[in-house]
């Protein structure tokens, strides 16, 4: 007759009872003892005795100590609630959680985790592929070496995806999911999973439409066909690169970040460097490190040209090798782009960093309180405004600092703290007590001022000028080396010559902007149901002229420069005055050739000659 075994005798399947409730957010403990249901006990015959020893070991991580041990016992630890005692309790509380991951795998996330860190269902069965391509070509021995070749870099294009989404999978099914599940019952809670991972699931969804839409398709029909891979059936696929994989802006702007925030917090949270050991030990993770894992996106989507480039170099046909080429485009474009946005980003906060560091603007001594009073509001250095006469997407950049010493007129030598940006030169005066630097001169804007080097091996010459090209002030710059003085004098003279390019383009740029304006106010204009002479020029083929009523209304709305006329229903916004355009390097009075070059456009006869000359 079977028996039941005493309370003291069950403790292993306890334990077992008790890890699953704990492993999805219940209680650790039974709230009472369980009463027994007979006495004696058989032979264990399903197998279970052999997993006593890890029963028993999960059991016991979850016995509360005893009342006499707890606090001057074993640990040592000093009196109840004492910061030392809340670390030993939730290293070993985390010890338990992850022992509990270990055995019986990582719980599911809450719904609201789950919409954001879990992919979908299906898991990685789509992702599945064979060992070589040989296994799908039955006629691959008969094929030329070239061919064979080009069918190698076309597998390693595959397979390399799948493994690589395979990596992707890891920091949200088990790093992401861990610390998620971790957070749930109080551990690891000032680590942020979205500032650790960034939008890895959206790239995870990105790759996996990619795959489902353009590569496994063409696999589908190798393997259907027996036929070699098709470069030509992945055209349509990366001619919508930039598209597909839009999130890895975001994710390139971000990984920096991302990475040296996991080095702070292994660095400084012992709970969490003991979370990334336990997740790079795992089976799952492959023996890959945390940091490698951030930098595999970056890795990935640097790869496609060099895959694509191999690929080509194997392709002898020519309608092939313009699909490739034309691939190629597309995906170094989008790689150029995240580079534009990833070097703004970088110069943004370089040039938030720098302007921190700069303190108040007095360059004045103020007579009397009244004179400080009427200055105070013009007293103010935004370095974060963007550059005169230069496009918007360019950002100030800080090129240059160190000490020297100036001497100014008659006046003594002066210790003095010089930063050299994309298009200026501050002098400064550090601060102890506030730890930035004080403006003590007006900014010398760079395309005013005259570097000069001096006999003096360490000195040299700061001329700057003012808008009618006369000496405004001179600064007697001193550095500590020649070789210092050298270095001002090289990089004072790269920036002035890039400022001079940046605005030239920008000058260009709002010419063309600008006539591309007036060409199009100057189509034109539909013909009303009414003006009959309007529908006879439009069937002439000739340009409609205007009466006199709109010609007067169209004389008196002129703002001044008789150049534009008035259109009832712009499609265009206005365009800007003449006096907002830059003035181009080297040339006194600007403006005149652009109201030549505008009236010119006006002119039907004229277009093509002021094209031109907009194109010189």
């Amino acid at each position: 007759m079977q028996t039941w075994a005493s309370p003291e005798e069950e403790g292993p399947l306890r334990g077992l009872v008790a890890s699953r409730i704990e492993a999805y957010g219940g209680r650790h403990r039974a709230s009472g003892p369980r009463p027994p249901r007979g006495g004696g006990s058989e032979p264990d015959l399903s197998g279970r005795g052999q997993y006593h020893g890890a029963f028993a070991k999960a059991q016991a991580m979850f016995r509360e100590p005893e009342p006499e041990r707890r606090h001057g016992g074993y640990l040592k630890a000093g009196p109840p609630h004492s910061p030392k005692l809340k670390e030993i309790m939730k290293a070993q509380e985390l010890e338990a959680k992850l022992h509990i991951f270990s055995m019986f795998g990582m719980p599911r996330l809450p719904p609201e985790d789950r919409r954001l860190w879990e992919i979908g269902e299906g898991g990685d069965s789509g992702l599945a592929i064979e060992k070589s391509w040989r296994e799908l070509v039955p006629g691959h021995e008969e094929m030329s070496q070239e061919r064979r070749h080009q069918q190698e870099a076309l597998w390693e294009l595959l397979t390399t995806e799948v493994i690589y989404v395979r990596r992707l999978k890891i920091m949200t099914d088990l790093l992401a999911a861990g610390l998620l599940n971790l957070q749930r019952v109080g551990l690891l809670m000032e680590v942020s999973a979205e500032t650790l991972f960034g939008n890895v699931p959206s790239l995870i969804r990105a790759h996996r439409s990619f795959w489902e839409e353009v590569l496994e398709p063409s696999l589908e029909e190798t393997r259907t066909s027996g036929q070699p891979l098709d470069p030509l059936s992945l055209q349509n696929g990366f001619l919508m690169f930039s598209q597909r994989f839009h999130p890895y802006i975001r994710y390139c702007l971000q990984v920096k970040h991302a990475m040296a925030y996991a080095r702070a917090q292994q660095d400084t949270n012992l709970l969490f460097h003991t979370f990334v050991k336990w997740c790079e030990k795992h089976k799952r993770s492959g023996r890959q490190m945390l940091e490698d894992l951030l930098i595999k996106p970056h890795q990935r989507i640097t790869k496609y040209p060099l895959l694509l480039h191999a690929v080509l170099k194997r392709s002898p046909e020519p309608r092939v090798r313009d699909a490739l080429t034309a691939m190629i485009g597309v995906v170094e474009s989008f790689l150029r782009h995240i580079n534009r946005q990833v070097r703004q980003r970088e110069e943004q906060e370089g040039l938030v960093a720098a302007a921190q560091r700069i303190g108040r603007y007095e360059v004045l001594e103020p007579a009397s309180e009244e004179v400080e009073k009427n200055l105070r509001p013009f007293s103010t250095l935004d370095l974060m405004s963007p550059m005169l006469g230069v496009g918007p997407q360019h950002i100030r950049e800080l090129l240059l600092e160190g000490p020297v010493r100036i001497k100014e007129g008659r006046e003594g030598k002066l210790d003095v703290y010089l930063f050299l940006f994309s298009d200026l030169l501050l002098v400064t005066k550090p601060q102890r007590k506030t730890h930035k630097a004080k403006v003590i001169r007006p900014p010398l804007v760079l395309d005013k001022l005259v570097c000069r080097p001096l006999r003096d091996p360490n000195s040299l010459l700061l001329i700057h000028l003012s808008d009618l090209q006369c000496v405004a002030s001179a600064l007697l710059v001193q550095c500590p080396s020649p070789a210092h003085r050298s270095r001002w004098l090289e990089k004072t003279q790269k920036a002035q010559d890039a400022l001079q390019r940046l605005k030239a383009e920008e000058y260009v740029q709002q010419k063309r902007e600008l006539l591309a304006l007036y060409r199009d106010q100057a189509r034109p204009r539909p013909a009303s149901p009414g003006g009959s002479r309007g529908s006879r020029g439009s069937a002439d083929g000739g340009t409609p002229e205007p009466e006199d009523g709109d010609a007067e209304e169209e004389e008196d709305g002129d703002p001044g420069y008789g150049t534009l006329g008035r259109c009832k229903e712009p499609r265009t916004p206005p365009a800007p005055h003449f006096q907002t355009l830059p003035q181009p390097p080297g040339r006194a009075a600007p403006f005149l050739g652009v109201a030549l070059c505008t009236i010119d456009a006006l002119n039907p006869d004229k277009g093509v000659r002021a094209e031109r000359e907009l194109g010189s």
